[in-house]
C-alpha cells in the first residue's frame, strides 16, 4: 500500500509487525523520468520531454496525468496508434485530475500551517525561513517549528547541500503543490502578499534590494496582474518599471544581456500602457535599450522587433531623429542576422535623416552602414569607412565610438590584403578600447586583430582570439564571442592543433552559451570533413538554417568551404571543385586572404589536378596571379608554387625537381601541417616516378606522422595508396 507520512498519525500501528517492512520511495531520477515520458509519447522533442519531466519532479503519476492533460487539450494526439506531440505544450499547469488530490492534502493541514503554506507559495519555489516569517507576520520561532512539521509531512524540503548558496533554505516538495496552494489565495490576498514580499526583499538586501531587483520586479508584476483594475495600479506600475530598469542595468553590468533585454522590454510594455507624450518617449527609450541588449546577446529577431517598437514610439512623440537612431539599431541587427537587403534599407533611411545635422548618432549609423557595405563587398565600402572615421574624429567622438570606427577601417584594409595597415588600425583601436574601459569593444578589436595576424603569425592570432573570448564571455556578448571562438579555432587548425580546436568548439556548444548560433557547428562540421568523417559533417551542415539562408558573403563562403571538404571526404572531386570554386566566387567581397578562400583554393587546385581539368587549373592560377605578391597570404603563394610544381611534373618538365624542392620549402615555412602533408605526398609521387624510393619513403613517413597526429584519415589513406616501387606508381586522389 502507498501512503503519505500522515498515515502514521491516523493509524499508528499500521505497517508494523511480522513480515512487514516500510519503504520510503524517492523521486525517480531525471533520466528515468525522461524514459517514462518517451514511452508515453514517443518521439517528443527533447525540450518538450524535459519540460514534462521537470514538471513531474520525479513522480510518475504526475507525468502520466500531465500527458493526459495534454491529450485533453489536443496537443498530444494518437497518430497511427501511437500518441504524438502535435503542438506547443506552452505553460504547463496542474492537471485537473491532480488538483483535487493536492488540494485535499492542503485541506488536511492545520489552518495555521495551511496559511503558512499559502504565504510560502507567494515567495516562490525556494525561500529562507526569515522571509516566510516576515511575510506571514508570525514569530520566527513559531515559523521554524511549523517548517519542521511541514518538512516531516513532505510538503516542504530543506536544502542540505553544503556547497549550495541555498543551504538551509526551504522549498516545496512538488511545484504542483505550490501552484495549488497559490490558487487557494484570493486575488486580494495574492496582491497584498506580493507587495509584502517586494517590500521585504528591498529591506533585507543592500542597496534597496539591488542584487534581487529582478525578483522584486516579478512580485510587483504579480501584484499588478492580481487586480489590474485597482486604484493603486498606476503607483505599482511605476514601482515595477523602476525596479525592472535597475534589474536590466545590473544584468548588463554582470554580463547577462539576454536578461537585460527581457527586463527592459517588460518595463517598456508597462510604460507604454496608456502612455502619451513624455511617457511615450520613456517607453521608446526602454525599447531601444531592449534592442541593444538583445543585439548583444545575438537574439537578432528580438532586437529587430524591439528597435521597430522604439522607432514607432519615437515617431508618435514627434522625435524623428531618435526614431532614426532606433532604426539604425534595427539595421545593425539585420546585418548581423545576414539580412543584408533589409539592413541596407533601414540603415540608408536612418543615415539620411541623421545626416541633416551630424552628431555622434550620425556617426554610429554611418559606421553601421559602412560595415554592412564592407562585408557585402560593395565598392562604396572604402568611401563610407573613411567618411565615418573622418566624421567621428571631426565631431570629437569618444574613445569607445572611435574604437568601432578604427576597427571597421582596419577590417576593410585586411579584406583588401593590406595586412600591415590593418594591424596598425586595429592596434590603435585596441588602445582606444582600453582607454574607454570597454571590454566588449576590446574583445571585438582583438578578435579582428587575430584574423589580421592569422596567416603571418598564427600563434599570436590564437593568443589574441583567446583573450578576446575571455572579455566577451564575461560580458555575455554572444554574437561576438562566436567569432572569437571560431577565430581561435582557425588559428589552431593552422598550427596543427586540431584536437584543441575540436575541444574548444565542443565545450562552447555543450555549455549552451552559444546555443542557436550556427558558426560553431559549421566549423565542427568542417573539421569533421577534414578528418574524413563526412557523415558527421553533413549532419552538422544540414542543421544550419540561419547560415544557409544568410545573404552575407562570409556566411555563404563558410558553408561552401565546409561542403567542399565534405565532398572531398566522400571522394567526390567534381563536387569538391565546384563547391570550392563557389567559395572563391566571393573573393571580391571577402578578399583573397580571408580564411575561406585560403583553404578553398588549395582544395580546388588539387581537385582540378586529380580531374586533369587544365581549364580549371589555369583559371585558378590566373586568379592568384591577378594579385600583387604582398596582397596574397604567404600560404597561398606557397600553394601556388606547389600547384605549378605538380604541373611541371605532369608535363615532364626537367625543372620539376627544383620546383618541388622550392615549393615544399615554402609550404613548410608558410603552410599548415595539413597542407605540408599533402605537399609531401605530391613530392613522394614525383620522387617515385624518378625512382628515388628512399626519399619518397621519407616524405611519405613524415606525411603519415602528420596524418596520425591530426587524426586525418584522408591523409593516411592517401599515404597508404602511394606505392614507391619503381614502375608501379599509383596516384591517389588528394583531399
Amino acid at each position: 500500500m502507498f501512503a503519505r507520512p500522515e498515515l502514521g498519525e491516523i493509524r499508528p500501528g499500521f505497517g508494523t509487525g511480522r513480515n512487514r517492512i516500510t519503504l520510503a520511495l524517492d523521486p525517480l531520477d531525471p533520466a528515468s523520468m525522461e524514459t517514462l515520458v518517451e514511452a508515453l509519447v514517443p518521439g517528443m522533442p527533447p525540450a518538450a520531454r524535459a519540460a514534462v519531466s521537470a514538471h513531474a519532479q520525479g513522480i510518475p503519476l504526475f507525468a502520466v496525468e500531465t500527458v493526459r492533460a495534454l491529450i485533453d487539450r489536443d496537443i498530444v494526439q494518437p497518430v497511427e496508434g501511437v500518441y504524438r506531440l502535435v503542438g506547443d505544450i506552452g505553460q504547463l499547469k496542474v492537471p485537473d485530475s491532480l488538483h483535487a488530490l493536492l488540494a485535499a492534502r492542503l485541506d488536511a493541514l492545520d489552518p495555521q500551517l495551511r496559511r503558512l503554506v499559502a504565504d510560502a507559495a507567494v515567495l516562490g519555489t525556494t525561500f529562507p525561513a526569515e522571509a516566510l516569517a516576515a511575510v506571514s507576520g508570525q514569530d520566527e520561532a513559531a515559523v521554524r517549528a511549523a517548517l519542521g512539521e511541514l518538512v516531516r509531512r513532505e510538503v516542504f524540503t530543506v536544502s542540505a547541500d553544503p556547497l549550495s548558496p541555498e543551504k538551509g533554505s526551504y522549498g516545496f516538495a512538488q511545484n504542483m503543490l505550490r501552484q495549488v496552494a497559490y490558487d487557494t489565495l484570493s486575488r486580494h490576498d495574492r496582491k497584498a502578499r506580493h507587495l509584502q514580499v517586494a517590500a521585504h526583499l528591498r529591506a533585507a538586501f543592500p542597496g534597496d534590494g539591488e542584487e534581487v531587483a529582478e525578483v522584486v520586479a516579478r512580485h510587483y508584476l504579480d501584484a499588478l496582474n492580481a487586480i489590474p483594475e485597482a486604484p493603486d495600479t498606476g503607483q505599482i506600475r511605476e514601482q515595477a518599471i523602476a525596479v525592472l530598469i535597475r534589474a536590466a542595468e545590473r544584468a548588463e553590468r554582470t554580463g547577462a544581456p539576454a536578461l537585460a533585454a527581457t527586463s527592459y522590454a517588460t518595463a517598456a510594455q508597462l510604460s507604454q500602457a496608456g502612455a502619451a507624450g513624455e511617457q511615450q518617449t520613456a517607453a521608446a527609450a526602454l525599447w531601444e535599450h531592449a534592442a541593444a541588449a538583445a543585439l548583444s546577446s545575438a537574439d537578432f529577431a528580438a532586437a529587430v522587433q524591439h528597435a521597430d517598437r522604439a522607432r514607432d514610439c519615437f515617431l508618435q512623440s514627434g522625435d524623428s531623429r531618435a526614431a532614426a537612431r532606433a532604426q539604425a539599431v534595427g539595421g545593425q541587427a539585420l546585418r548581423n542576422w545576414g539580412h543584408h537587403a533589409q539592413a541596407r534599407e533601414q540603415l540608408t533611411a536612418a543615415t539620411a535623416v541623421l545626416r541633416d545635422d551630424p552628431d555622434t548618432d550620425t556617426v554610429q549609423a554611418l559606421g553601421e552602414l559602412a560595415a554592412l557595405e564592407m562585408f557585402a563587398g560593395s565598392p562604396d565600402a572604402d568611401r563610407l569607412t573613411t567618411e565615418a572615421l573622418t566624421l567621428g574624429q571631426a565631431l570629437g567622438a569618444g574613445a569607445g565610438q572611435l574604437t568601432g570606427l578604427f576597427t571597421t577601417r582596419g577590417i576593410y584594409h585586411g579584406m583588401a590584403g593590406r595586412h600591415p595597415q590593418a594591424v596598425a588600425y586595429l592596434r590603435e583601436a585596441a588602445r582606444l578600447a582600453t582607454q574607454a574601459g570597454d571590454n566588449v569593444r576590446l574583445g571585438v578589436v582583438l578578435l579582428n586583430l587575430s584574423e589580421a595576424l592569422v596567416f603571418t603569425d598564427p600563434a599570436a592570432a590564437a593568443d589574441a582570439a583567446g583573450t578576446a573570448a575571455g572579455h566577451l564571455r564575461r560580458a555575455g556578448a554572444r554574437n561576438h564571442l562566436s567569432f572569437a571562438i571560431t577565430n581561435l579555432v582557425h588559428a589552431l587548425l593552422l598550427l596543427g592543433d586540431w584536437d584543441t580546436a575540436e575541444r574548444e568548439l565542443s565545450q562552447a556548444m555543450d555549455s549552451g552559451e552559444l546555443a542557436g548560433i550556427d558558426y560553431l557547428p559549421c566549423y565542427l562540421g568542417w573539421l569533421a570533413a577534414l578528418r574524413g568523417d563526412a557523415d558527421t559533417a553533413e549532419t552538422m551542415l544540414g542543421a544550419l538554417r540561419d547560415l544557409q539562408a544568410s545573404e552575407d558573403p562570409q556566411d555563404k563562403a563558410k558553408i561552401s568551404t565546409a561542403e567542399a571538404f565534405t565532398a572531398a571526404a566522400r571522394g567526390q572531386p567534381v563536387n569538391a571543385l565546384r563547391r570550392a570554386r563557389d567559395t572563391l566566387s566571393h573573393v571580391g567581397a571577402l578578399g583573397i586572404t580571408h580564411e575561406c578562400p585560403c583553404w578553398a583554393w588549395p582544395l580546388a587546385a588539387r581537385a582540378a589536378y586529380d580531374l586533369a581539368d587544365a581549364t580549371a587549373i589555369g583559371e585558378l592560377l590566373a586568379l592568384l596571379d591577378s594579385y600583387q605578391p604582398g596582397h596574397l597570404a604567404p600560404m597561398l603563394r606557397a600553394e601556388r608554387d606547389l600547384a605549378r610544381a605538380r604541373l611541371a611534373d605532369h608535363h615532364g618538365d626537367p625543372d620539376a625537381v627544383a620546383s618541388f624542392t622550392a615549393a615544399i620549402a615554402g609550404v613548410r615555412e608558410h603552410g599548415t601541417p595539413y597542407h605540408l602533408a599533402h605537399g609531401l605526398l605530391d613530392h613522394a609521387q614525383h620522387l617515385s616516378r624518378l625512382g628515388d624510393t628512399e626519399a619518397a619513403d621519407t616524405a611519405i613517413t613524415e606525411a603519415r606522422d602528420i596524418g596520425t597526429r591530426l587524426r586525418c584519415q584522408p591523409l593516411l589513406d592517401r599515404a597508404g595508396a602511394i606505392s614507391t616501387e619503381p614502375g608501379l606508381v599509383r596516384l591517389a586522389p588528394s583531399q
